[in-house]
């Protein structure tokens, strides 16, 4: 059991960041995105026995938040669905302090445009701005590589639109 906690926290500390990033940009905002990240961490620390070292780790734990993401988010439109009063899932932003900065705010305003791609794009942008090969993505999402060039690039011309 100490043997697995020590590989937890080397791998925790190694990937929290990108992985946080990954959630926010798949939620689009910080209480979902919470909620997200300790759904991944349960998962990575539930079946870290069951990594076989054939893949880097991070690709592995990658895989994982995408997964547990697209099953999230596929949960909250079917409850949207069923609500009366049906509302695009557009996230929000709020201010969390009234004296952020220009940077903070293009952040938020570059995750919110993230939030408004489709899922597939999403995931790819994602792992593309944690620096993620082409293969590396490609063996995540399923896709060719050379797909996830031409994705890659019609995503950067949208982004690029939405933040004009």
């Amino acid at each position: 059991m100490k043997n697995k906690e020590q590989k937890f926290k080397k791998v925790y500390e190694q990937s929290k960041d990108k992985v946080y990033r990954l959630c926010l940009g798949f939620m689009g905002n910080k209480i979902d995105a919470d909620d997200l990240f300790q759904e991944v961490l349960i998962k990575v620390w539930n079946n870290l026995d069951t990594f076989r070292n054939e893949s880097n780790i991070d690709t592995w734990i990658y895989r994982i938040t995408t997964n547990t993401a697209l099953l999230t988010l596929n949960r909250k439109t079917k409850l949207k669905k069923k609500e009366i009063d049906y509302q695009p899932n557009i996230p929000h932003y709020e201010s969390d302090n009234l004296n952020s900065t220009d940077k903070e705010q293009e952040v938020k305003k570059l995750y919110k445009a993230i939030s408004s791609l489709k899922e597939i794009d999403r995931i790819i942008i994602g792992l593309l701005l944690e620096n993620c090969s082409y293969d590396d993505i490609s063996n995540i999402t399923g896709l060719k590589t050379s797909n996830v060039g031409v994705r890659i690039n019609r995503i950067k011309k949208t982004l690029s639109k939405k933040l004009k």
